[in-house]
């Protein structure tokens, strides 16, 4: 009965990993059908020497629990590959849009009131926008999925443009010509744009899956809700002078992240029409690519692919992006071992719900966030200690050497 038991135990740990890689909705890839067909050919030939050894047949469960062990290795081999991702390479995501899309505002900071510190011009694009000052909050908030995209169109940014010389003409502005917009007070600031399709867009928001209709429409609306929305941002430029003098630059606006058009490529001869496509041509707010070439965070180009499977779904939550996000701008940072008030870290991953009192659920959240960075490998360990204020803080120790 202790065969039965183990084998009982090997299907559950099985079934675990099969739901991470999503097998039932997913075939292996043919390197990974390599993996599972050299695991059993090296089981058969182990399980053919032992019965010549006997000189007899094994039993069903003996058989059982060996092939199922090594089909557990194979899985178990597939999994840690997947995760430490087959497509080499990182690309660039602006630490000024991090900054944003991580900002948050903890009630025990004071805070003075945005009307109060608002330029009028801001107040201005607030009210053309009909919306309410007091329901305005500062940064960029972003859906889980809205969240994905804006990681797709880094990495788009970067493949699709000049990423070696900040100097030269190109530099992090897309495959089409940028447009020159208001900026900071600059009338003729850079906007990167992009021309891809949906398909492209679809693929890469998948994590390199195979797709549907069903999954370029939802991509195709997550694109349309963000092209409707608006961002309070307000941040600072260092920059320093020939000199070697210091330079600050306050920005401040009330604008959209992209802009979302379409365009139509068709080609013929005489009347016959042989090829039509449509592209979507997106005009990207220069924050994607502001100061680049000297705050940024190295993303890997599979980082989709990857907090999919760490996560072990691809409805991964907001709490989870937001951690990974948060672990990936201290590690860029050289901080290997942060910490952060326990409460602090609630709201920065959850400032919504814990202002609706519902820290229960943000804890319930944050666990499984944990236990997907560290699936992903960037986070070794974390303790939570007494802070000298007496209030409970959480130190993390980061994997220095992941990428």
């Amino acid at each position: 009965m202790e065969k039965a038991k183990k084998i009982e135990e090997l299907q559950k740990e099985i079934s675990e990993i099969q739901a991470k890689l999503g097998t039932g909705n997913r075939k292996p890839s043919d390197s990974e059908m390599e993996i599972l067909l050299a695991h059993a050919d090296k089981k058969r030939a182990e399980i053919e020497e032992i019965e010549n050894k006997r000189g007899k047949e094994m039993g069903t469960l003996e058989l059982s629990l060996l092939t199922g062990e090594d089909f557990l290795d194979a899985l178990r081999e597939i999994y840690e590959k997947r995760l430490k991702g087959d497509e080499k390479g990182k690309f660039k995501r602006s630490g000024h849009l991090t900054d944003q899309i991580l900002k948050y505002n903890y009630p025990k900071d004071r805070q003075p009131s945005l009307f109060d510190i608002l330029q009028s011009e801001t107040l201005k694009d607030i009210e053309v926008a009909g919306v309410e000052v007091t329901q305005i909050v500062e940064g960029i908030k972003l859906s889980p999925s809205e969240t994905k995209v804006i990681d797709c169109l880094c990495k788009l940014l970067h493949e699709n443009s000049q990423t070696s010389d900040a100097k030269k003409e190109g530099y992090y502005t897309g495959n089409l010509s940028p447009e020159l917009v208001e900026y900071g007070g600059d009338k003729n600031t850079p906007a990167p744009k992009l021309a891809f399709t949906l398909y492209e867009l679809t693929k890469e928001y998948k994590g390199g899956e195979t797709i549907g209709g069903k999954d370029v429409e939802n991509v195709k609306q997550i694109l349309t809700e963000l092209n409707s929305k608006q961002f309070l941002i307000r941040y600072t430029e260092n920059t320093k002078g020939k000199k070697g003098e210091w330079i600050k630059k306050e920005y401040e606006a009330f604008r959209r992240l992209i802009d979302v058009d379409r365009a139509t490529l068709s080609y013929g001869v005489g009347d016959i029409e042989q090829y039509k496509e449509t592209e979507t041509v997106i005009l990207l707010n220069p924050i994607f690519r502001r100061q680049i070439d000297s705050k940024f965070i190295l993303y890997p180009n599979d980082i989709n692919k990857r907090t999919i499977i760490a996560y072990g779904s691809h409805n991964v939550s907001d709490i989870a992006l937001r951690l990974r996000d948060y672990l990936m701008r201290e590690l860029s940072s050289n901080r290997y071992q942060p910490e952060i008030n326990l409460d602090k870290l609630y709201y920065l991953l959850a400032e919504k719900w814990m202002r609706e009192s519902r820290k229960k659920k943000v804890k319930e959240y944050t666990e499984k966030a944990l236990e997907t960075v560290k699936a992903l490998g960037l986070l070794l360990s974390y303790e939570i200690k007494t802070a000298s204020t007496g209030e409970p803080k959480i130190v993390f120790t980061l994997n220095k050497d992941w990428e």
